[in-house]
């Protein structure tokens, strides 16, 4: 594999693992699912265009407590599925409480686990990735983490200011390289590792080809995390609260179980999750 393939999978992958679920038993899966397409009209912008609250929009308000209240736009034509879990969710009280337990400035805070370790449970909802090229992980984007490309109760905002370009042939020659690795795998945990590295890439590659001019001006704009458009449902966008956003994403942090730097010192409760309709 070239240096610049090397490079890449390190940066990227990176963030890919750090989106991914964790099982019961404690393994990490991955976030690579290739998911559903959801297709919606010509004229949907999704959160690429200017996104504000009008009659008839359902929108979260999300609580946490000592630091205030974010306000997010929920994109049910885009992601019918993850909204209507989301909702059903926070009508039932279940965010109440939660914590968010995974803190990563410059990219995002993750929250919303059953026991508030990142953990899923076999009570968890379970439903596959909902794909839509409108859709995208611009700053104060909400999306749900998923293992395995299953979605659960886990959602994360994105909290990345800065943006980072890609190269679609950059991206292309690592999927063809890595794929070739997959080929010449000399084993099953050989192969299986460099699968996922594939799977991810592909993801990538998916939402760069679905990328227009538009996306990328908002993405210099206002910042984001293009290298997880194409993995990760995105159902949600930040109207109000950016102030939180950036407070949360502020707190000190200390090494999680696994040895990650993102575990909040002092734990951050969800207050609530309250569901509206725009009059």
């Amino acid at each position: 594999m070239s240096k610049k393939a090397t490079k890449l999978l390190a940066g990227t992958f990176a963030a890919a693992i750090l989106l991914a679920g964790c099982t019961e038993g404690g393994g990490t899966d991955s976030g690579n699912g290739s998911g559903n397409t959801v297709n919606t009209p010509a004229d949907f912008t999704g959160n690429t265009g200017d996104v504000k609250i009008e009659s008839g929009d359902t929108y979260a308000v999300i609580t946490i407590q000592s630091f205030g209240a974010i306000t997010v736009k929920l994109f049910p034509e885009a992601a019918p599925v993850g909204v209507q879990n989301f909702i059903d969710l926070a009508d039932s009280g279940y965010y109440t409480g939660k914590e968010i337990h995974r803190v990563m400035s410059d990219f995002m805070f993750q929250g919303g686990s059953r026991n508030g370790d990142g953990m899923s449970t076999a009570e968890d909802p379970s439903f596959g990735v909902e794909y839509n090229a409108k859709m995208r992980h611009f700053y104060g984007a909400l999306c749900y983490a998923n293992g395995g490309g299953i979605n659960g109760s886990q959602f994360y905002i994105v909290n990345c200011k800065s943006y980072t370009p890609l190269s679609r042939e950059e991206v292309q020659a690592t999927v063809d390289e890595v794929k070739a690795l997959v080929d010449a795998s000399a084993s099953d945990a050989e192969r299986e590792y460099y699968q996922y590295y594939y799977d991810y890439y592909s993801t990538i590659l998916k939402g760069l080809k679905d990328s227009t001019e538009e996306i990328e001006a908002k993405y210099r704009e206002v910042g984001g995390t293009p290298s997880l458009d194409g993995g990760y449902t995105v159902f949600g966008q930040t109207v109000d609260g950016f102030d939180v956003i950036d407070a949360v994403s502020a707190v000190e942090v200390e090494p999680d179980s696994r040895g990650e730097l993102s575990h909040p010192v002092q734990k951050i409760v969800i207050e609530s999750v309250e569901i509206f309709t725009a009059e």
